[in-house]
């Protein structure tokens, strides 16, 4: 299938864009374990115009040798901000290699939400309607196809509210729509409603767009059916990649019909925990990178013996050799 100029040989298996997780570090490391591409964490269109790309380049890196495929995903409220940033961006030698910009429409933290930015979208679609079409002309001037990550509804589903919303979107120009089966009122609890994914997914096949479904695929069997269930074109991968980037080696061996790879030891799980650490604290720096990777780190040790207890002296961890003693200390525990 294509996104726009971008083929895939195969069903596209991506990473979803997360806030606090989505590093280029951890991209790369999705894509060598599988997925197809990895959208950058959301940055804001309006924050570009006005500060440059240098407040928030660490959002943006792109690093094609590793990443392959790069997306970068903006979120904002206003049209003119859209095409002014994409410019901006584009503009710049260290982003103008970006294969594709997305657009967030699906963010439901509150201060996202209040400024009429992410799944706030949802509830003015000839606001939305009219930013992808901003973001799609100026994208075309650089040669760039612009995709739509948004949800089934703010508060509730309604088929033809969110049917048409798909429509609007395609009508626009995206060139592909994401769709995460839960509306914006359930952040990320209860269940994803995979019966809503599949109609708004025939709307933009009825319009000839691309699409994917994101939402409670927690592994390769769910990745199996969601695809089965929805027609989607492809899958986006949450919350289930966190501390499992194995993830996708496994759901692209089911989509294959290989046989399932084995899932990793204990001592792998250690060992790949301090790669994303230390490629992040690469990139910006040590201190912070520990800081921010406490809530990413405990992902890779849940459910192995003792991590509520090494959860906690990992959260309290201040350097990488902090960290890496944590850690040598699990490996005689887990061997």
């Amino acid at each position: 299938m294509n996104i726009g100029n971008i083929h895939f040989d195969g069903i596209p298996v991506c990473l979803a864009p997360m806030a606090g997780t989505s590093s280029v570090t951890f991209r790369g490391i999705c894509v060598e374990q599988g997925a197809s591409y990895a959208p950058t964490e959301l940055v804001s269109a309006r924050s570009i115009i006005y500060n440059g790309v240098e407040r928030s380049y660490r959002y943006m890196e792109i690093d094609p040798e590793h990443e392959g495929i790069t997306c970068i995903q903006l979120f904002g409220s206003e049209p003119g901000d859209f095409s002014e940033a994409i410019k901006i961006m584009l503009s710049d030698e260290r982003l103008s290699k970006v294969d594709m910009i997305d657009i967030n429409m699906g963010c439901p933290v509150s201060k996202v939400v209040k400024t009429g930015a992410g799944s706030a979208l949802i509830r003015t679609p000839d606001v939305a309607a009219a930013i992808v079409r901003a973001a799609v002309d100026a994208a075309l001037q650089f040669g760039k196809p612009v995709t739509v990550k948004t949800r089934i509804g703010f508060n509730r589903f309604i088929a033809e509210d969110s049917r048409d919303f798909v429509k609007r979107l395609s009508d626009a120009g995206a060139s592909m729509i994401c769709v995460h089966g839960r509306t914006a009122g359930q952040m990320y609890g209860g269940s994803a409603d995979w019966d809503a994914i599949a109609l708004m997914c025939e709307a933009a096949h009825g319009q000839g767009t691309a699409f994917f479904a994101n939402g409670d695929i927690r592994n390769d069997d769910d990745a199996v059916r969601i695809l089965d269930h929805t027609g989607a074109d492809g899958i986006m991968v949450g919350r289930a990649a966190m501390g499992d980037p194995w993830i996708f080696a496994r759901i692209r061996a089911a989509l294959d019909g290989e046989p399932r790879p084995p899932l990793p030891d204990n001592a792998q799980k250690c060992d790949m925990l301090m790669r994303e650490l230390t490629g992040t604290a690469e990139h910006i720096g040590e201190v912070t990178a520990v800081k921010e990777m406490r809530s990413v780190m405990p992902h890779y040790i849940k459910g192995l013996p003792g991590g509520a207890a090494i959860k906690v002296r990992l959260c309290g961890a201040s350097t990488i050799e902090e960290v890496r003693e944590i850690l040598k200390e699990c490996r005689e525990l887990w061997t």
